[in-house]
């Protein structure tokens, strides 16, 4: 019996678009590995009932650390780092889990994972009393261009021992490639797997258009006022706006205090279901787009780095601006306008859903092929 071990992002914290990844995950690799025992490294216990899955902590997420970590894998026959945006976002910790599985002798594998072409400004930038010392000396550009040599190097030494890399997009993997690691290949996000069996049945009934709404807490908008223009202007066109937050603590505050009543469900299916009932859904949160045109419903996206406009460039489409730099008034009226007039929107989601399950299963026989080798 095989036994793979998946991780690498911060499950069980409260991000809907990570359940999801972890889920169809799950799902693919029982559908195509039968009898294949799996084991989640997460926060929330409850997933082991949910996914049918053993579950171990989080390691190098909350206060797991990754200590355990090497025993742990040694008990597996491969460890799996499995999507987010982990290579820009918390790229030592993936790597680091990697490097520790690599020295247990475990064959390891980067499935899905995506690269922003922005590294996580909490990692990659100065901050604080150094920046104003490196600023004083005029050595911030070198420290930071130091820190981005660093991750190379590290990059470098670690993903080549690995069995497999496959990213979600082919904007992650010439990222990557500028990083020094050219050798992965382009999958899709695995989420898209929820428009199969587990794609709620869901009809919209005919009355006002609906627009779904997650703005997200990280990188949160700085122009807050206009975001409360575009949500004035929808209401007062008669159009009801739902509040559907990917992180069902944080995003919702932020809704909330916007003013803007959102669903209470919590699982990647209830988004699905409310994104179903949407005529278009406006996000800062990747898997919102994802999980809405999954569900048939188009999306506009504000965006938090490139991940955003990788997505929509599926469809031919770009973002609305970023949380740094939008014009809301425009915005608001691309929203009204695709509220009423949805243009030609199921033929290129078809078309792009096409290109984005064929490029996955490529990638998925290649992966079970590796494993099974």
């Amino acid at each position: 019996m095989l036994r793979i071990l998946l991780g690498g992002i911060p499950l069980g914290c409260d991000n809907i678009g990570d359940e999801a990844i972890v889920s169809c995950v799950v799902k693919m690799l029982k559908a195509s590995l039968p009898g294949v025992a799996l084991t989640v490294a997460t926060a929330d216990e409850g997933t082991a009932k949910r996914l049918g899955v053993d579950v171990v902590p989080p390691y190098g997420f909350l206060d797991a650390g990754m200590d355990g970590f090497a025993s742990e894998v040694q008990r597996h026959d491969a460890y799996i780092w499995c999507g987010a945006t982990g290579l820009s976002d918390y790229p030592y910790v993936g790597l680091g889990l990697l490097e520790i599985a690599q020295r247990a002798g475990v064959p390891t594998f980067v499935w899905g994972v995506g690269m922003d072409d922005e590294l996580n400004p909490a990692f990659f930038r100065a901050h604080g009393r150094k920046k104003t010392l490196l600023r004083m000396l005029g050595l911030v550009g070198c420290y930071e261009r130091w820190l981005r040599r660093r991750l190379a190097r590290r990059i470098g030494a670690v993903l080549p021992k690995c069995k497999g890399v496959w990213l979600r997009d082919p904007q992650s993997v010439a990222m990557l490639a500028t990083m020094g690691y050219a050798g992965a290949g382009v999958a899709a996000d695995t989420a898209i797997l929820m428009d199969d069996a587990s794609r709620p049945d869901v009809r919209k009934e005919k009355g006002s258009p609906t627009l779904g709404l997650c703005i997200s807490t990280q990188r949160q908008v700085s122009d807050i006022e206009g975001l409360k223009g575009l949500i004035a202007a929808v209401q007062a066109s008669g159009a009801r706006i739902v509040g559907i937050p990917m992180n069902p603590k944080t995003d919702r505050a932020l809704l909330e205090r916007l003013g803007v009543e959102c669903i209470t469900g919590t699982e990647p299916e209830d988004v699905m279901r409310a994104a179903a009932e949407c005529d278009l859904v406006l996000s800062s949160r990747l898997h919102l787009l994802i999980l809405a045109a999954n569900a048939g419903t188009p999306g506009l996206g504000i965006a938090r780095g490139s991940k955003l406009a990788n997505w929509l460039a599926n469809f031919g489409r770009s973002v609305e601006g970023s949380v740094h730099d939008c014009d809301w008034k425009r915005v608001t009226g691309h929203v009204l306008a695709e509220l009423q007039d949805r243009g030609d929107w199921d033929a290129l989601r078809a078309a792009a859903y096409a290109r984005l399950k064929a490029r996955l299963e490529s990638a998925r026989m290649e992966l079970i092929d590796r494993l099974s080798g």
